[in-house]
């Protein structure tokens, strides 16, 4: 390649890479302007930076292709002209090969003309020396001529030069070929023509190695010629760069520096004040995560920065109340990448509630689409919360309660309805007037308002109770509030008062005072205040040293007076009792009701012996029983009652207040065995017996959670002496008592109430006994009697009862029998007759127990549901020896035959009773002679042994 050739591609690599780097800046332009634009953003920086980036990034590509372009071109330079030299240096190799060979051709010949003995040897070395030097030519031909693969391209060399050496080595090969062909004889003639051929051959082969060396330096200045044309080129593709890519890229890099500086600038103005600002600042991801908060938020929410990322909003702070319309306002919003704002419940770190208005713009990329949100959330907790304040007041000034506001000299500027309602003013005629004496009462004295106004002064604030006047003239309670609201000087502006018509609750605490300290039935003090009088009196005592009584009264049979005409008729007695008990006793003593029929009478200031003071407490005791003796007039009908009273002397503080009255009581219960309608002192003896008697009700109230009570059962037999059932008797095994005999027990059961869970009990029993009895043959058809009591028949739900415990048992209703007293049946006849027709219709039987001890009457025996009379064993164990006893007996058979009864006579201990019995027609005998109570054991025992021999088949 010629320098100039080169030159020129190195120019036009040049133009082209100038030129391409020209096309693409203008093909980059072009598309910037085609390009759409975003939405403007706050930061413009942004997206220069981002278009600068890409300039530079090209730049730099572009930059490395053309060095990539260059160093290519070089390296293959470099390589063809190493190959350029390795040819040249061949060629004068085989320039000077063929110098030599010439050489070797004439010492050849020489040596062919002097040593006619080496003829052979030398002509072969001389066919050898031809081949090798016209193969060595015809490359060197081959090169000079068009260039080889293996010498490169071509030299340009001097044409005659060529043609000389061509000739000269044509000659001289040709008389070599003759001078190996000629004959030995002309051997000497060819040998001289070819060392005459050989110095032309010589001279030509030197003129070729000349002009060889002459091209080859040709060459060389023609590649250091075209190295500096390279260099040139570089350059100026080196310039081309600067000025097309250096230069602008600096320049955009220098310009976009500015813009960062100025965006660094304004970022760092923008993250202060989203720092500094007292609102939070939130920014979300595309997915609502937030990626950034400020310290606001934290301050706000509690949340650390490290502790918000890649939560959402909602799921961090939203709390559960939030008005949903709020938020799903908020979500459309979001889903649709637009701006929103509503204020939202939220919750701190630490639980805590507050109000936030929040509002939500979104973040767009170069396209327009929302890439996220930025969010700006104020605390607006108080700000509703004194919104709120303002609805409530606004409400609380139309409250019940009256509200006056007045000026700093206490003139009326406004009211509410409430005060118009209360005090009757209306607004128009309170405004303009000093409230004090508008309301003023007259009930308090100067120094009650003085010390008012000292109050208000120190505090700012007074409330208390105070009388004031209504306009009708009407004086009442009222519950004020006053309040002194000061301006930013501290001094009093207004004053609000707030003040309550108490005058209901003043009627309530005073029902309250008499519900806690009176009887609602009779209006005497109850319980609590006669302790409290009580504790007066025995602290007057120790004072004065007088001696003081309490008398304690109960009402004789006045459960009977309940049971038989109502407890409305029993109320009507006790404040009757209670009228008489405050007209006969003295004004400074105290009556009081205990509970029931209970009432207790405290006389202090008795005379101060303790003989004469026991007189006195008597002398009243004997006219409170007569005044209490007198005849009642109840429901129309005429009620005559007794009282027991018991008496306890009071001297000082010698015993406590509950044992005072626990030993007037125990004196009163004294007076009760005594027969009723008495006075008794309290008695050391009559205390113990109390005390024991207390004692055993309190292992009674165990007995039968604890499943200490027996049944007994007491055969029953015809007049074959054939068992026809037993009467169940209780019995008390207690662990440390042994067996309670029921006389220590019973009656103690029917005066605490014990008796109706103890009944039922002893009801259920009887009754699973008769439905495990029904499986054997032989006891089937036995009935069993059961005793009720007075209390448990009265029960409402007696009825139910038996009901429920013959479902529930199984048993057949027809086999027990229920045993009543004569005054139990007597007592309300109507209830009476009702439960017994509602028993009796179920299948159970009755029997009236101790008949003849009571008064019934024939008139009462036909309206009862009966089945069978029980002849009073006193009757019986007195009958053969008393003729009256006697008489009674044969009447008692005589008047159940009349009515259809069966009579069975209990307490038959000797034939002889057996026998009368039965020659006076009884049928059914109960007692010691037939069989003694025993548990059901013994009793299955009797009655295995009683059954007749065909009965057993």
């Amino acid at each position: 390649m010629s320098g100039s050739t080169a030159w020129l591609i190195a120019v036009a690599l040049a133009a082209a890479l100038a030129l391409a780097l020209l096309l693409v800046q203008l093909a980059y332009r072009a598309g910037r302007r085609r390009a759409p634009e975003g939405p403007s953003s706050r930061l413009p920086g942004l997206e220069s930076g981002a278009s600068a980036h890409r300039r530079v990034r090209l730049a730099i590509y572009v930059v490395l292709l053309a060095a990539a372009g260059h160093a290519a071109l070089l390296a293959w330079q470099a390589d063809a002209s190493l190959q350029r030299r390795q040819a040249e240096t061949e060629a004068a190799n085989l320039a000077g090969m063929q110098r030599m060979h010439s050489q070797r051709i004439g010492r050849i010949a020489s040596l062919l003309g002097q040593l006619p003995g080496e003829q052979l040897a030398s002509q072969a070395e001389l066919r050898a020396v031809l081949e090798r030097a016209d193969r060595d030519a015809r490359v060197l031909q081959e090169f000079l001529y068009s260039g080889s693969s293996q010498l490169g391209p071509a030299l340009a060399l001097d044409a005659a030069v060529l043609a000389g050496w061509e000739e000269t080595r044509s000659a001289l090969y040709r008389q070599a070929e003759a001078l190996l062909q000629a004959a030995p004889q002309r051997g000497s003639a060819r040998v001289a023509t070819l060392q005459q051929a050989v110095e032309p051959a010589l001279l030509a082969a030197e003129r070729l190695v000349l002009a060889l060396e002459q091209a080859t330096e040709a060459r060389q200045r023609s590649a250091v010629t075209l190295a500096k044309v390279w260099a040139a080129a570089t350059v100026s593709l080196l310039i081309a760069l600067a000025v097309i890519v250096a230069e602008p890229t600096a320049r955009a890099v220098r310009s976009q520096y500015l813009k960062l500086a100025t965006q660094a600038r304004e970022l760092e103005r923008l993250a202060l004040v989203a720092e500094l600002t007292t609102n939070a600042v939130m920014i979300t991801d595309g997915r609502q995560r937030l990626v950034w908060v400020n310290e606001a938020f934290s301050r706000l929410t509690g949340y650390r920065l490290g502790e918000a990322l890649g939560h959402s909003m909602a799921g961090l702070l939203q709390s559960q109340p939030t008005e949903q319309a709020a938020l799903a306002r908020l979500q459309t919003a979001v889903q649709a990448g637009r701006g929103a704002r509503a204020q939202v419940l939220n919750r701190r770190k630490d639980g805590r509630e507050l109000w936030l208005d929040i509002d939500m713009q979104p973040l767009r990329d170069s396209a327009g689409a929302a890439e996220g949100f930025v969010a700006v959330a104020a605390d607006v907790t108080e700000r509703r919360r004194a919104q709120a304040d303002l609805r409530i007041a606004a409400i609380a000034f139309d409250s019940l309660e009256a509200i006056a506001i007045t000026d700093a000299a206490q003139s009326i500027l406004r009211v509410n309805p409430a005060f118009t309602r209360i005090t009757g003013y209306s607004a128009a005629e309170a405004h303009g007037r000093v409230v004090g004496r508008l309301l003023r009462s007259g009930r308090h004295e100067p120094a009650f308002y003085e010390a008012m106004w000292r109050q208000l002064s120190a505090e700012r604030h007074w409330q208390g109770e105070v009388w004031n006047r209504r306009k009708n003239g009407q004086v009442y309670p009222e519950w004020l509030s006053i309040t002194a609201v000061t301006d930013e000087d501290g001094a009093v502006a207004n004053y609000v008062a707030v003040f309550t018509d108490i005058t209901q609750k003043k009627l309530a605490d005073e029902t309250i005072h008499n519900l806690a300290f009176y009887d609602a039935l009779t209006e005497l003090p109850n319980r609590r205040l006669m302790r409290d009088r009580l504790g007066q009196v025995q602290a007057s005592s120790v004072r004065h040293l007088r001696p003081a009584a309490v008398l304690f009264i109960d009402l004789d049979h006045f459960k009977e007076l309940n049971d038989t005409r109502g407890h409305d008729v029993g109320d009507r007695l006790l404040v009757e009792v209670a009228r008489r008990l405050q007209a006969t006793v003295r004004v400074n003593d105290t009556v009081a009701r205990q509970g029931g029929d209970e009432f207790v009478v405290i006389l202090p200031d008795l005379s101060e012996t303790p003989e004469q003071a026991a007189v006195d407490a008597e002398t009243v005791a004997e006219k409170v029983r007569a005044v209490l003796t007198r005849p009642y007039a109840l429901d129309e009908h005429e009620w005559h009652s007794t009282a027991s009273i018991g008496i306890s002397m009071l001297y000082g503080n010698e015993v406590s207040l509950d044992e005072i009255l626990k030993r007037a009581d125990i004196a009163m219960y004294e007076a009760k065995r005594s027969g009723r309608n008495a006075i008794r002192f309290f008695d050391p003896a009559t205390h113990a017996a109390m005390a024991a008697r207390i004692a055993l009700e309190a292992d009674l109230r165990h007995a039968l959670p604890q499943g200490e009570f027996r049944l007994h059962y007491q055969l029953q037999v015809d007049q074959w002496r054939q068992p026809v059932g037993a009467e169940v008797l209780l019995r008390w095994q207690h662990p440390r008592r042994g067996m309670v005999a029921p006389g220590s027990f019973i009656a103690l059961a029917e005066d605490t109430d014990l008796i109706s869970p103890i009944g039922h009990w002893v009801l259920r029993e009887a009754c699973q006994q008769l439905r495990r009895w029904a499986d054997a043959p032989a006891t089937r058809e036995l009935q069993l009697a059961v005793n009720v009591s007075a209390r448990q028949f009265r029960q409402i739900d007696f009825v139910e009862q038996v009901r429920s415990v013959l479902e529930s048992s199984g048993a057949n209703p027809r086999l027990l029998k229920l045993e009543l007293t004569e005054s139990l049946v007597l007592v309300n006849l109507a209830d009476t007759l009702a439960k017994m027709q509602a028993i009796n219709a179920l299948g159970v039987r009755f029997a009236i127990d101790d008949f003849g001890t009571g008064q019934s009457s024939l008139a009462y025996l036909t309206r009862l549901s009966l089945d069978q009379l029980k002849i009073d064993q006193t009757f019986v164990a007195s009958m053969l020896g008393s003729h009256t006893d006697a008489v009674i007996v044969q009447t008692i058979i005589g008047m159940a035959k009349s009515l259809g009864l069966e009579v069975i006579a209990e307490g038959v201990e000797t034939e002889e009773q057996l026998a009368f019995l039965v020659r006076n027609g009884c049928r059914r005998f109960q007692g010691y002679l037939l069989g003694r109570p025993v548990p059901i054991e013994q009793l299955e025992l009797q009655l295995a042994s009683a059954v007749p021999a065909e009965a057993a088949d």
